[in-house]
């Protein structure tokens, strides 16, 4: 069995002080702790400022992207209405009888100036759309014409 002196030593164990020499590796081990959080720190702010740089970038071609996509919806409804405003336009020629298929574009592109021709649409605060339409023949040319024999007033003839 244990001795009394023995077990009175256990119980009343006093506890030791801390020592300078404890508190010196408390310290360091903080010092450590503290170096390690400081790397931690550098590196996710180094990959912060990636992301951070890359979501500008992201957002700048969102609202590139964006704008193009309006543009292309502009484009799109205007070929729409262009396109409707020539189907309502050939459904008037039907209506008056006019053969649409005697004459098409396709074989009387040389008699047109592709440069004037324009469908113009405009859409009233009702919700109607309404088309103009502008064409033009390509101007013939004329013949080179001999200014010198016009009414007779040309050279004349020695006998």
């Amino acid at each position: 069995m244990v001795s009394k002196a023995k077990a009175a030593n256990c119980k009343g164990q006093k506890k030791r002080a801390p020592k300078i020499k404890d508190y010196r590796k408390i310290i360091e081990i903080q010092e450590q702790i503290i170096r390690a959080n400081e790397q931690k720190i550098k590196f996710q702010e180094a990959a912060y400022l990636e992301l951070f740089g890359d979501a500008l970038k992201l957002k700048d071609l969102y609202e590139k992207q964006q704008q193009e996509l309006e543009l292309a919806y502009k484009d799109r409804n205007t070929a729409i209405r262009r396109y409707n405003a020539l189907h309502q336009l050939g459904e008037m020629a039907e209506g008056m009888g006019i053969d649409l298929t005697a004459k098409l574009p396709e074989k009387e592109m040389a008699k047109w100036d592709q440069s004037s021709f324009k469908v113009d649409t405009k859409v009233l605060e009702s919700g109607r759309t309404t088309y103009s339409i502008k064409a033009r023949k390509k101007p013939k040319s004329q013949k080179p014409q001999d200014y010198t024999k016009q009414n007779g007033k040309g050279k004349k003839k020695h006998d």
